[in-house]
């Protein structure tokens, strides 16, 4: 026994549209041959009811009028002059004279050319008018379109960083307004989720820094009062060691929960000076590791936040001297052109099989970098791109031929 949703499927076919159609056309096609269906079947009744009439109401007609004309010859002849005419059965009525034939023809001709003329009208006319429905159905079918492109519009432009954006359609309360509603307060509700996700990140870093700075000075208290016993003072040197590496991840944590919610204000920044100043402190760093610095930064102002743009020309330059090869070379080019200014960072190192997944949190990349001395937090690159969003500008690596990256970090004009 089918179930009533089956019964509904079986009455409601689908019509065979073309593909790779829009909804608007789609409906307007729907509405136009339906149109058009409609008006052919009335074309059909229409023809065959007039032609009946047409018929009935000529054969009598022509009874009617030859026997005028029998009568009227009867009348006018003497009898004896008269020959006898032979009669012919009429349609649908009495015998009438031969004489009557040629009526009954020339009847015949005229309905035929009525219905004629009637039929040839009648698909002139259910042409226009369905070229016109059609017309209507078009214009009928944009107006709701119009909502429902909306929606698409900002779901395509919606991120995690923009979930404050609303629909807030207005109109008739119908299904495509039940729909603005439902997607507002879905938005409503991931943008809750992501806002207590980000305080809970927050507010654990900042609690975290406390506990371990307390544990960074018990360590090193001793350490530099020579008061540690030497077979301990390895364990106390690998512990503060930690320490710097737990310290190095909240503050890494802290930096990305504030490049996520966005920026509150902006105001002029030398990218150039960022770069520069992020080389010359990770200079001693990069003497030690056996890595040579290069810079060709010249003057690029964007808007931004200065502290922020600041952590992130020091994560990239940091991330390319942390992975990378005794011998090899780092990169740092500052340019603007057209409008759009361009931080690239170039640096030699292990090969890199797929880049993109290195702006992961915690993602590190392959084993030549996950078992280096210095190994990270795994939130450098994580952070640039973070940055990067809030500041409408890309970032995106590339593996260098040879072993290494490229990151190229690209700021929008405006």
């Amino acid at each position: 026994m089918a179930t009533g949703k089956g019964r509904r499927r079986n009455a409601l076919p689908r019509l065979p549209l073309p593909t790779g159609l829009t909804l608007r056309t789609r409906l307007t096609l729907v509405y136009t041959g339906v149109f058009l269906l409609g008006g052919a079947a009335l074309l059909v009744v229409n023809y065959g009811l007039v032609g009946a009439s047409l018929e009935q109401r000529s054969a009598d007609f022509a009874t009617t009028v030859g026997g005028v004309v029998s009568l009227r010859v009867d009348e006018s002849s003497p009898v004896d002059m008269q020959p006898a005419q032979p009669t012919v059965p009429s349609q649908g009525g009495p015998a009438m004279p031969a004489s009557g034939t040629a009526l009954l023809d020339v009847v015949d001709d005229y309905r035929d050319a009525v219905l004629s003329d009637m039929l040839l009208n009648s698909v002139l006319v259910l042409a226009g008018i369905t070229a016109l429905a059609a017309l209507a159905g078009w214009l009928i079918a944009g107006r709701p379109m119009r909502r429902l492109h909306r929606v698409t519009e900002t779901a395509r432009t919606l991120s995690e960083r923009d979930l404050h954006s609303r629909l807030a359609l207005t109109g008739p309360d119908d299904e495509f307004r039940e729909l603005g509603d439902t997607f507002d307060g879905m938005l409503a509700r991931l943008e809750g989720a992501f806002e207590s996700q980000r305080r809970f990140v927050a507010n654990a870093s900042h609690e975290l820094r406390t506990p371990l700075a307390v544990q960074r000075a018990a360590l090193e208290v001793p350490l530099a009062q020579d008061r540690v016993p030497e077979d301990l003072r390895p364990a106390f040197t690998r512990v503060l060691d930690s320490v710097g590496r737990s310290e190095e991840l909240i503050t890494g944590l802290l930096l990305l929960a504030r490049s996520d919610r966005g920026l509150t204000r902006t105001e002029p920044v030398d990218l150039a000076e960022a770069a520069r100043d992020a080389v010359g402190l990770l200079g001693e760093a990069a003497d030690t590791e056996g890595v040579e610095l290069h810079v060709d930064a010249e003057p690029a102002e964007v808007a931004g936040d200065p502290v922020l743009l600041a952590h992130l020309a020091r994560n990239l330059v940091d991330n390319a001297v942390r992975y990378n090869a005794p011998g090899g070379w780092v990169r740092v080019r500052v340019r603007t052109a057209a409008g759009r200014t361009v931080l690239r960072v170039t640096n030699t190192g292990p090969e890199v099989g797929d880049a993109d997944v290195l702006f992961e949190p915690f993602h590190r990349g392959d084993s030549a970098r996950l078992h280096r001395e210095r190994s990270g937090s795994g939130l450098g690159l994580s952070i640039v791109r973070s940055i990067a969003s809030a500041h409408g500008a890309t970032a995106t690596a590339l593996p260098r031929p040879g072993g290494g990256l490229v990151v190229t970090v690209g700021f929008s004009p405006g």
